[in-house]
């Protein structure tokens, strides 16, 4: 999935515009480990991922915390994914790689 985010907004886009927070949720789609899935208490907070834009925020030392990371991830891409259609994803990064904001794609 890393790959094919990278092969979709194209390389200056992708090392300069996609946060690791949505690089990992986006990857995270095809993971289905029951580690990765939230409670009900941790969904509330799962938005504070989209702080963590950087690699030196996002991976963190603590195991513990860097699941809770891959989870959040995991958890706002498929909340984004089911607002806008999990069909439209490959649209929508041919937008970034066409020069759209990745931000303002993430916002609608």
């Amino acid at each position: 999935m890393h790959a094919e985010l990278y092969h979709r907004v194209g390389p200056l886009k992708y090392f300069l515009e996609v946060p690791t927070w949505f690089d990992e949720g986006v990857a995270m789609q095809v993971d289905f480990r029951s580690r990765y899935v939230l409670s009900a208490n941790d969904a509330a907070d799962a938005q504070r991922v989209r702080e963590l834009t950087t690699a030196s925020k996002f991976f963190v030392a603590d195991d513990d915390a860097l699941t809770l990371n891959y989870s959040f991830a995991k958890h706002e891409v498929s909340k984004w994914l089911s607002v806008v259609g999990g069909d439209t994803l490959y649209s929508r990064l041919a937008r970034v790689r066409s020069g759209e904001p990745l931000a303002e794609i993430l916002a609608r």
